[in-house]
C-alpha cells in the first residue's frame, strides 16, 4: 500500500490536468459559439440609399445593432410620391433580420384605426409619445404617424404616411435606451420620407 505523501504527489498532476482539460473544453465551447468573432464593420457605403445622412447611419448602426460578424443592408422599394409611396431599409446580421425601417403612404384615418390596422405587432409594454399625428413606442418598434397629402393628386383624399423602425432581435443597451434609439430612428426615417414623397402638409416631426 503506498504511503498517503505519495497518494498526494501523484494526485496533485492529475487534477492539473482534469482542470487544464475542462478550460480547453470551454474555449472550445466558445469559439465554436462565435465568441472569439471579431463584430462586423460598418461604413457609409454600405447602409442604404435612402437614408438621409449615410455617414451619420452608420455610426448610429454601429453603436445599436446586436453583434455580428458580417452586416448586409439592402434598399427595398423605392417610392414614387403619391398613394403607392413605399420606401423600407433592412440591416441584417449573420443573415437574420436586425433592424427594419419602413414608411409608405396610407389613407388617413383616426390614429386609433391607423394603429389597429397599419402596424405590425408589438412587444412589451406600448406607450405613447408626440410626434407626426401619433407616435407608438415598444420594446420592438417605434412608429409614427406623419401627415402627408391634404388631398393627393389620384385619389383626391387626404393621406398620411406609416414610419417605423423595428429591431426583431432588439438592439444594444437597456429596454429604455432600445426605445429612445427605435425612436430616433424612426424619427430621422420620417423626415427623409416626407420630403421624399413630396409631401404638401407640415410633419408635425420634431427638429
Amino acid at each position: 500500500m503506498p504511503e498517503s505523501g505519495n497518494y498526494r504527489n501523484v494526485r496533485k498532476p492529475l487534477l492539473f490536468v482534469v482542470a487544464g482539460a475542462v478550460v480547453v473544453a470551454g474555449l472550445l465551447a466558445a469559439y465554436l459559439a462565435g465568441a472569439f468573432d471579431r463584430r462586423g464593420e460598418i461604413r457609409a457605403d454600405d447602409v442604404c440609399s435612402n437614408l438621409d445622412d449615410r455617414e451619420k447611419a452608420a455610426t448610429k448602426f454601429s453603436s445599436v445593432l446586436p453583434d455580428a460578424t458580417k452586416y448586409d443592408f439592402s434598399t427595398g422599394m423605392s417610392g414614387q410620391p403619391g398613394w403607392h409611396y413605399n420606401i423600407n431599409c433592412f440591416a441584417k446580421g449573420d443573415g437574420k433580420t436586425l433592424l427594419v425601417l419602413n414608411a409608405n403612404a396610407v389613407s388617413t384615418v383616426s390614429w386609433q384605426k391607423w394603429v389597429e390596422h397599419e402596424l405590425p405587432p408589438t412587444k412589451g409594454k406600448v406607450t405613447y409619445f408626440s410626434s407626426g399625428l401619433k407616435g407608438i413606442s415598444a420594446t420592438n418598434i417605434a412608429a409614427i404617424y406623419v401627415p402627408c397629402y391634404a388631398s393627393e393628386q389620384n385619389s383626391q383624399l387626404p393621406y398620411s404616411l406609416t414610419v417605423y423602425a423595428q429591431a426583431p432581435k432588439g438592439l444594444r443597451g437597456s429596454e429604455e435606451k432600445e426605445r429612445q434609439t427605435l425612436i430616433d430612428l424612426a424619427t430621422t426615417f420620417g423626415r427623409y420620407a416626407h420630403k421624399d414623397a413630396k409631401c404638401d402638409l407640415p410633419s408635425k416631426l420634431p427638429n
